[in-house]
């Protein structure tokens, strides 16, 4: 990937295109131009960001809708309720668990001492199960109020991809309800799961009505 995106802003640089590699190509900060390590992890983390989390969002929604039949007809039915559907599948099932991060200084946090230059695990997915939070945090509820879940990140480095994630999801699932009745698993049918830093559903076979 890494020679693929190398290869590629060469390109546009030569002949430069109105997108966002070349945008990225030219881009300045206080005169001064990304280095090549920069813009090619720039890009890679777009290209992962982009696309992986938004597909793992949409297979966790379908694995909580066969979890839960009910729900599907309920947001046939009221699709003003997609959105906080939506929200809670991310509170619920996110599709990234985890983030690293390293500390700059010595820091005490909930009374344990973390040094300097520390790799740190913030668990997003444990957060969004914090009973402290969420009322009966286990529970799949499409109508959870307040839902004020981290899995897009917090502050300085909240997700740039939110609103574009969001917006993605509310134009797929409503497709995915209307042109796939009576969603259900495969009965026996396994489902290899991988969970590290994104939850990615390796396989979900399903059946359902298109009519």
């Amino acid at each position: 990937m890494h020679g693929y995106f190398s290869q590629l802003l060469e390109e546009r640089r030569r002949v430069p295109r109105e997108d966002l590699i070349t945008a990225l190509s030219r881009a300045e900060i206080d005169g001064e131009t990304l280095s090549e390590h920069e813009l090619v992890s720039f890009c890679m983390l777009l290209l992962a960001a982009g696309q992986e989390t938004t597909k793992n969002l949409i297979a966790n929604f379908t694995l909580c809708l066969t979890d839960r039949p009910d729900l599907q007809e309920q947001l046939l039915q009221e699709p003003a309720a997609i959105p906080s559907a939506i929200e809670e599948v991310l509170r619920y099932l996110p599709p990234v668990w985890f983030v690293m991060r390293q500390t700059k200084t010595d820091v005490e946090l909930a009374d344990t001492p973390i040094p300097a230059n520390q790799m740190v695990l913030a668990w997003m997915a444990s957060a969004n199960r914090d009973p402290a939070q969420f009322p009966d945090p286990d529970r799949f509820d499409i109508r959870r109020e307040p839902n004020r879940h981290l899995t897009f990140g917090h502050g300085v480095h909240f997700c740039v991809g939110a609103p574009l994630a969001r917006l993605e999801a509310k134009v797929a699932l409503p497709m995915l309800l209307e042109q796939c009745k009576h969603l259900q698993r495969v009965e026996q049918a396994p489902i290899p799961i991988r969970a590290g830093i994104v939850f990615v559903i390796g396989s979900l076979p399903v059946t359902y009505q298109s009519f």
